[in-house]
């Protein structure tokens, strides 16, 4: 009685294990078919077909672009526009750290403060933070994202850039005998008029920590025009990827057109409210408007 008792159980676990290995079958068989089909159907829908290729639709999405001229701004300065001197107020020294976007900010609220403050800005040192943590050692280099030399040419007339400080100055600067400033992003023009410009006349030099993704309130009077369009000029001309970066940006487009394919290129930061903060204001004339809401 007990043998067949004993068997009986063997049989269950056997029976047991024999229905465990059909349904992870099944399962597996189920998945695989699942996947192979959403992949054929993704794939179905990114190719069109020769009747959707023919359409009005595809067409107008894939067709060529029409030049985008009129969507860059002209941001020369329009009235009496003196040239930057070297005899001026002292230096201006910054470390940035934050995204790209905000080191681009703050960068261009720099050239604004120099210009306003009539003061030799200083290549700023862009310094490692969270979330530019494993790009690369020499990161901290301002000449590492941007063309340094490019930057310096093409402001000569608006504000005197240096690669570093003085020697006598760099002693000072290791000594801290000189004021260092924190500004919101919002800071207003009083700030600097008021108790940034004292401590600069008086120690020929002053630092500022930028976190915040701009260091100046984004709108200005109208009678600051000129200073809105300074921030258009740096922020679209003056400032621009160091040779390396561009020519990989081409290679990588000549990549995707070499395909055959259509494709997308979207730029996260060109929105209705970066172009007007940095003074682009022609942009928003209404031939490019329906443009900037689709972009946004």
């Amino acid at each position: 009685m007990k043998s067949k008792i004993k068997w009986a159980a063997l049989g269950g676990l056997v029976l047991s294990f024999a229905s465990l290995l059909v349904h992870l079958f099944l399962a597996k068989s189920s998945a695989d078919l699942v996947q192979y089909t959403a992949i054929t159907v993704f794939t179905e829908d990114l190719t069109p077909t020769l009747a959707s290729r023919k359409g009005p639709g595809f067409r107008k999405l894939w067709g060529n672009v029409k030049s985008l001229e009129p969507l860059h701004p002209y941001p020369n300065p329009r009235s009496t526009y003196p040239v930057a001197v070297e005899q001026n107020n002292g230096f201006i020294y910054a470390k940035i750290s934050g995204s790209f976007e905000k080191i681009r900010n703050s960068i261009v609220d720099l050239v604004v403060i120099s210009r306003l403050l009539n003061a030799t800005l200083v290549i700023p040192e862009i310094q490692e933070s969270a979330r530019s943590k494993g790009i690369s050692s020499k990161f901290k280099s301002f000449s590492y994202l941007y063309n340094e030399d490019q930057f310096i040419a093409a402001l000569a007339n608006d504000v005197t850039i240096v690669k570093s400080l003085p020697p006598i100055l760099r002693e000072a600067r290791r000594r801290k005998e000189y004021k260092i400033f924190k500004p919101k992003s919002s800071a207003s023009l009083r700030f600097y008029t008021s108790e940034v410009l004292p401590g600069l006349k008086k120690a020929k030099v002053i630092g500022l920590i930028l976190t915040d993704g701009g260091c100046l309130q984004s709108a200005l009077p109208p009678s600051m025009a000129e200073y809105q369009r300074l921030r258009c000029r740096v922020s679209f001309h003056s400032l621009q990827f160091r040779p390396e970066i561009e020519a990989l940006g081409k290679l990588m487009v000549e990549r995707l057109r070499a395909s055959g394919q259509p494709y997308l290129a979207y730029h996260p930061g060109l929105k209705r409210d970066a172009l007007a903060y940095h003074g682009c204001a022609e942009i928003f004339q209404v031939p490019n408007f329906s443009f900037i809401n689709v972009l946004s």
